[in-house]
């Protein structure tokens, strides 16, 4: 997509859905794909910190997961943004965590655990993998720039792509919730200290199964443990949106 004045990428973005901005640019949409134009474009500094091959390096890697840009925006011939297709998806930190269903979500956790493997054997190496993690139909892996390809063994390169994957998942699950119930069993406190050196599906699998052992049944949304719910929510390390953060805190008891 190229644009020959800033007068037409004025006009263009009025005519999209603003869907917010993080480290490497600001995002709209429209129903099919996702615009985001660097900030350098905004602070009229477009010289790029990108090249359009950086960029589309990932275009041709098949994944349900991972969102990689599929065309460039340019301004005359800088580049200024990237393309990707749209999903129908919130940030998992935006979304409530005790009004989601475990069994589905221990699936799409899954299911990208799958991907993640597959990406990591093809050498790509994952970065800034926190806050980039959306939920819908599947889970997607957003931003992607800072991606790259390497040499280092297939282990590696799969450890450090899953880091901050892990870390997600298990705060998501667990910050300014059910960190004192982790605390109290020290298998679990074990699986929660140590990250991403034990399976995410363990993890998940053995929480629900400690819940189900203090509250004698099966749960499948953790409203219903809210009775065993943290007292003490201060020192959080997990950056909720705010709305959700004071509907954790004031989720009816």
């Amino acid at each position: 997509m190229v644009f020959y004045l800033r007068r037409e990428i004025d006009k263009f973005i009025r005519s999209l859905i603003y869907l917010g901005q993080g480290s490497q640019g600001v995002c709209y949409r429209d129903s099919k794909n996702v615009y985001k134009f660097y900030h350098s474009y905004f602070d009229d500094d477009y010289e790029g910190n990108y090249k359009k091959e950086e960029i589309l390096q990932f275009k041709n890697v098949k994944s349900s997961t991972f969102i990689f840009p599929k065309e460039i925006i340019m301004l005359n011939d800088q580049v200024i943004g990237d393309i990707t297709v749209y999903r129908n998806a919130r940030n998992l930190y935006q979304i409530n965590p005790l009004n989601v269903n475990l069994d589905k979500f221990l699936r799409l956790v899954f299911l990208a655990l799958k991907d993640l493997e597959e990406l990591s054997k093809k050498g790509i190496l994952c970065y800034d993998v926190m806050y980039n993690i959306l939920m819908g139909y599947r889970i997607y892996i957003i931003d992607t720039l800072e991606y790259c390809f390497s040499d280092i063994a297939y282990q590696e390169i799969l450890r450090n792509n899953l880091r901050g994957f892990y870390l997600e998942i298990m705060y998501f699950l667990v910050d300014g919730l059910f960190l004192d119930v982790v605390k109290s069993s020290p298998r679990l406190n074990d699986m929660y200290e140590s990250k991403n050196s034990v399976s995410i599906i363990d993890f998940i699998a053995e929480f629900r199964n400690y819940l189900k052992e203090i509250l004698g049944k099966e749960i499948i949304y953790l409203r219903e443990a809210k009775e065993i719910r943290d007292i003490n929510v201060e020192n959080l390390k997990y950056d909720r949106d705010v709305v959700v953060r004071e509907r954790i805190i004031n989720f009816k008891k």
